[in-house]
């Protein structure tokens, strides 16, 4: 049963036996690894080779890679005595891996917990690569720390790459190559609204104001929302509807509709910013408004 060297399992979890340090690795689904170390019949001590090799495989890593920590897990079959006895011999089974692991050079403090489970069933596979069953085992699950989080290079968090965007320092929309729009008249509307404030005539009118001044100036009108206002089609409505109000109001004042060279709505698809705070949340309701000269 125990005569010749098992590969690695490529299944999680992983089932190593008799493989070289180098190839115990972090699993790319899990993260902890299973090691199996078989023993003989009603043994607690190790003899075989092979199986000193696996765990001293398992010793390497845990010096070369100190946030790593290793639980230890004995096991016993029902043939091998009663309910104490089984107990003992899991025990036993666990001790002895455990204090050689510490005899390597290991320290204790890696070790999250051993124990001896006797007879219970253990939720891994026991099943080596030749499907013979490991019931007389010790399990050392070997646990890995989670990976670091991803770094993602967008300082401005415009959702744009660092490398990808022409204002990397300055939130804007991929359209403008990460830039924002910095000739716009800004328009403000209350959150889900879409009609006029009393704070937004005076914008309003100095839009009035300039066009009947300067004949040959022309304008065009952005609907925006936020998506915090609702779903993207009920964000596209209300966009919609903003720079709608604009233009009427634009018309009320007698401002000749061929001034007005385009109305578009981008919906929730062009915010002003991140949105970090409730104040840049709701400069995103908003219409903007272009001058042309």
């Amino acid at each position: 049963m125990f005569g010749a060297a098992i590969p690695v399992i490529e299944a999680a979890p992983k089932v190593f036996l008799n493989i070289p340090e180098q190839k115990i690795a972090r699993p790319v689904s899990t993260d902890s690894s299973l090691i199996l170390i078989p023993f003989e019949f009603k043994q607690s001590a190790l003899f075989h080779a092979f199986t000193f090799e696996v765990i001293d495989s398992v010793v390497n890593l845990l010096l070369k890679n100190d946030k790593i920590t290793l639980s230890i897990k004995g096991f016993a079959h029902e043939d091998e005595g009663g309910d104490s006895v089984c107990k003992w011999l899991s025990e036993d089974r666990a001790g002895f891996v455990k204090k050689y692991i510490l005899g390597r050079g290991v320290e204790e403090t890696r070790i999250a917990f051993t124990t001896g489970v006797g007879t219970e069933k253990s939720a891994n596979s026991i099943i080596d690569k030749n499907n013979h069953a490991l019931f007389f085992r010790v399990e050392l699950i070997l646990t890995y720390p989670p990976p670091p989080p991803s770094i993602i290079s967008d300082r401005d968090e415009d959702g744009i790459l660092n490398e990808e965007d022409g204002c990397p320092d300055v939130f804007g929309y991929a359209e403008n190559k990460g830039c924002p729009d910095t000739n716009a008249v800004i328009i403000p509307f209350g959150s889900k609204e879409d009609w006029l404030s009393h704070f937004t005539y005076t914008a309003l009118d100095s839009i009035v104001t300039l066009l009947q001044k300067n004949s040959a100036y022309t304008i065009s009108v952005e609907g925006h929302a936020f998506k915090t206002e609702g779903t993207a089609y009920y964000c596209a409505r209300l966009a919609a509807n903003r720079a709608e109000v604009v233009k009427k109001y634009l018309l009320s004042r007698n401002i000749s509709i061929d001034k007005i060279k385009g109305i578009n709505s981008f919906g929730s698809k062009r915010p002003l910013n991140a949105a970090k705070n409730q104040q840049e949340e709701t400069a995103n309701s908003r219409v903007q408004i272009f001058v042309h000269k």
